[in-house]
């Protein structure tokens, strides 16, 4: 346990934490050097900020293009801003059918939009993707801001160290970060700072940089009922990296924990840092790269070969284009000539060159990601791209899952909590209040991966038309639910609820409607009855007509 008056404890959990990390930073700089060398810090010094890109080691980027594309497909298909990709729902269907309940949630809907909307959140979205898609981690942060409602910042490989409770969920951040010396008086004020900073802020020294340490964790000593900084559910707890007092830059606090950590993928369930894609293809990486280095070499040695000279040529030999090399006359065969002659059979090596390409493309989902963000281009649906990828989109199932879990709930949750406790949302009906909003994604890849079950459906009603139509017995039909079907399709592609009607008032609709036709048929039959008895009337006895019959009859 934590006291929040020891700065030494918090100093010695932080070190803990960054040990823990340090197992990943090996492959991390692996990856960044190979896939994204802009990403990832693996040094508390400031000098590797704005190094140029080594492309000696980079000669193909197509791994870094791929990556890019995954990030893209991810932000286009999962957190388009353009598009609605969520709903809030209530746990009992029939409660979000209600009409007062459906406009409450679409109300809570078009709110938490428009915040994202008006927040840097989708930005922060798009670097976490890539984040997910090299290293197999990312990590942002979501405070409130009185412009924007939310803020978010988010983090790269060995910038950020995490912690996790005994569910693996991730409950704990730490990490150590540059400011200037006027930044550091102006974010915490000049009395909380070291003998230093002070100094340096009175003589005006404040472009000097400062390493900060951060560490937001479970606050074990609060005092439950409270509601003062110090007794929140989340310390958060800055100071001065290498400054030797007990003296805090800060301590606050937070009501939920602000970071949200997304994994890829874990092989534990307590593990606490995830693999990506860039763990599985970095060999691929690697050899293309090394095999673009040898067709280059090759075709370098075929248009431009080493030379060999004898002793006969006279001077400095000229290889350049129309340069002129001297030689003795006397000796035959005398000059200059290629030393050895290569046969680089450069379709070979273009040959294994799309054969790494293609396997990095497939790590990254490339194909279904290109594919989906030419939906609106090619009027194609989620269904018809699901009918096309199928198989990449269950593979994408389970990571669709996990990021769900681990990165988009967490974060509307946090900023439903914002919104709520800012008065932003609206009171709920009495008979919802109390109970809890679930979220259901309508995204692009959300319908794509739903859509297998409309292939489902439509296979269903195809087989029993089919049964109609060859036993001419409309008895199959019956045997399913057509409101239903149609109810269940509508969610599986992601229609606005509103657009359906309620089933209390369907069901009413439908049976003023067959009263309706009741009291049609019934008018019908009375003006048909009314009829019989006039013509009746009108017939004459005695003359043959029905009215004869009808008496005959009697008689008999």
């Amino acid at each position: 346990m934590v006291a929040i008056n020891r700065k030494s404890e918090c100093v010695k959990r932080l070190e803990a934490l960054r040990q823990e990390n340090q197992a990943f930073i090996p492959a991390y700089k692996d990856l960044s050097k190979y896939i994204a060398p802009k990403r990832g810090r693996f040094d508390e010094s400031r000098s590797a900020i704005g190094q140029m890109i080594d492309h000696k080691t980079i000669l193909d980027g197509h791994a870094t293009r791929a990556c890019e594309i995954l990030a893209s497909g991810l932000s286009s298909g999962m957190t388009n801003k353009s598009q609605e990709w969520f709903k809030p729902v209530m746990e009992d269907p029939e409660l979000s059918a209600r009409p007062h309940v459906r406009r409450w949630l679409d109300q809570v809907q078009k709110i938490l939009l428009s915040v994202c909307e008006g927040s840097n959140i989708y930005g922060v979205f798009y670097s976490i993707y890539k984040e997910l898609g090299i290293f197999g981690t990312g990590c942002y942060i979501i405070n409130e801001d009185f412009d924007e409602v939310i803020r978010a910042r988010s983090f790269t490989a060995g910038e950020y160290y995490l912690g996790a409770d005994d569910k693996g969920r991730i409950n704990t951040f730490a990490r150590k970060f540059w400011m200037q010396v006027g930044q550091v008086v102006e974010t915490f004020g000049l009395e909380s700072c070291s003998m230093r900073v002070k100094a340096d802020y009175q003589n005006n020294q404040v472009d000097r940089w400062v390493l900060i340490c951060h560490l937001i964790e479970p606050n074990d000593d609060r005092f439950p009922g409270f509601v003062d900084v110090k007794n929140m559910a989340y310390r958060s707890c800055y100071w001065e990296s290498g400054e030797g007092t007990d003296q805090f830059l800060a301590i606050r606090g937070y009501r939920r924990f602000p970071v949200v950590a997304p994994r890829w993928e874990t092989t534990t369930t307590d593990q606490v840092y995830g693999y990506g894609p860039g763990w599985n293809l970095l060999g691929d990486v690697k050899q293309l790269q090394k095999t673009v280095l040898d067709k280059l070499l090759a075709q370098e040695k075929l248009h431009n070969p080493p030379m060999q000279a004898d002793g006969s040529v006279e001077g400095s030999v000229n290889l350049l284009p129309g340069g002129i090399s001297r030689t003795s006359a006397t000796t035959p065969n005398a000059g200059l000539k290629p030393a050895y002659q290569i046969d680089p059979r450069l379709d070979s090596f273009i040959e294994l060159i799309n054969g790494l390409k293609d396997a990095i493309d497939r790590y990254y989902f490339v194909n279904l990601f290109l594919m989906l963000m030419n939906v609106d281009k090619t009027n194609m649906t989620a269904t018809e791209v699901a009918e096309r990828q199928q198989e990449k989109v269950m593979m994408m199932g389970p990571i669709l899952h996990k990021l769900d879990e681990e990165m988009l709930t967490p974060t509307l949750e946090i900023i439903f909590d914002i919104c709520q406790e800012n008065g932003l949302i609206p009171e709920p009906p009495p008979e919802i209040q109390g109970m809890k909003v679930k979220i259901q994604y309508i995204s692009i890849l959300a319908q794509a991966q739903r859509a297998i079950g409309v292939s489902a459906i439509q296979r269903t009603l195809g087989l029993a038309s089919e049964i109609v139509a060859a036993t001419a017995n409309p008895a199959a039909m019956e045997v399913i639910d057509l409101d239903e079907v149609i109810r269940e399709v509508a969610d599986l592609e992601g229609m606005p609820a509103k657009l359906l009607k309620d089933p209390q008032a369907l069901a009413a609709e439908r049976q003023q409607r067959a009263q309706m036709q009741q009291a049609a048929a019934a008018t019908e039959m009375a003006n048909s009855a009314a009829d019989t008895t006039k013509k009746l009337a009108d017939s004459k006895m005695g003359q043959g007509s029905a009215l004869d019959g009808i008496m005959q009859g009697v008689a008999a």
